[in-house]
């Protein structure tokens, strides 16, 4: 369960690599290591950095959708 939210992030930035550019693809690897090693560091339960990293999924999916996420 834990690796679901890792493959989800790289799965959209592959995805999203259009969309982003290398400057939103940059930004996103730079704040997913930067949660690693914060989460790491502070040694919290790893729970707590795949929900943060879920919450980045979340968003880069409403960017690469453009805000308008049609479900049928």
């Amino acid at each position: 369960m834990l690796l679901l939210p890792l493959i989800a992030f790289w799965v959209l930035i592959i995805i999203g690599r259009r969309e982003l550019g290398f400057k939103g693809i940059s930004f996103c690897i730079l704040l997913w290591l930067g949660l690693l090693i914060g989460f790491t560091m502070l040694s919290h339960h790893p729970y707590w950095f795949s929900s943060a990293q879920a919450i980045i999924d979340a968003i880069l999916i409403v960017v690469i959708c453009g805000g308008d996420i049609r479900i049928r």
